[in-house]
């Protein structure tokens, strides 16, 4: 049974540009190890892919949804089902002081943000820098050997899901989702408390909520915190009292 729009899924896969076979991205802690690509700030494990959502590259995505649970594939995707081909039109010529006098000071393969977008420093010559506009992998034909993991089909279990692709640090489980009197009540764990931006976090999947587990017209999200109550004070009269029976 293949996969349809919308359906949850969870992967493992390697990614690789054909030409050099240099890792791009894993979500195996070993093998990014082994390549001399790990980083501790990465979570390694299993991505979620709603399928149908475009956020892997289209080539990739197509032929997942042409898979099985438990099925293992080596996928090809040209740059045109990738990140595009190459334009040359996006390799641009800047002055340098261009960046200087906004106290940025460019070095040769550093990606840098010019007017909201990202771009590569590729020379820097005279006074002069070639920017590239192009995606650093536009023009790659990329490998992936891809695993299907699981299909998430319980309602409940997708909102987890919606909440650590966004809060990687929190393991799924760590969310308590339940419907109340025709609510959806998700109780957060501590360690999101004073997670920087947690109430866009929480409006952003209140959005994907909507679109994917329509369950409920209302979510609620709840914090749970414990406060330490001062021991009961014994009255005088039940000091006596506690004397005159013992």
């Amino acid at each position: 049974m293949t996969f349809k729009e919308n359906d949850f899924v969870l992967i493992d896969y390697t990614a690789r540009i054909k030409e050099t076979g240099e890792l791009i991205d894993t979500t195996s802690a070993d093998v990014a190890k082994k390549h001399g690509k790990y980083s501790e700030e990465k979570v390694y494990e299993p991505l979620l892919v709603i399928v149908g959502e475009h956020r892997i590259v289209e080539g990739l995505e197509e032929e997942l949804a042409k898979l099985n649970v438990g099925d293992e594939k080596t996928i090809e995707v040209p740059p045109e089902k990738a990140y595009g081909k190459r334009d040359p039109n996006k390799v641009k010529l800047m002055p340098l002081r261009n960046f200087t006098r906004r106290g940025i000071y460019p070095k040769v393969g550093e990606v840098v943000e010019i007017n909201g977008v990202m771009a590569t420093i590729r020379n820097i010559t005279g006074g002069r820098v070639i920017v590239d506009f192009n995606h650093p992998l536009a023009g790659k034909t990329l490998v992936y050997n891809v695993k299907i993991i699981k299909k998430i089909d319980d309602l409940l279990e997708k909102i987890k899901y919606l909440l650590h692709r966004r809060l990687r640090s929190v393991p799924p489980e760590k969310f308590v989702v339940n419907i109340a009197e025709g609510t959806i009540r998700i109780e957060m764990p501590k360690e999101t408390y004073l997670i920087e931006n947690i109430q866009y976090v929480k409006q952003a999947v209140v959005k994907e909520i909507e679109k994917y587990v329509p369950l409920s017209p209302t979510v609620e999200f709840v914090e749970k915190h414990s406060i330490k109550l001062p021991e009961t004070p014994v009255s005088v009269k039940e000091k006596e009292k506690t004397k005159d029976t013992g």
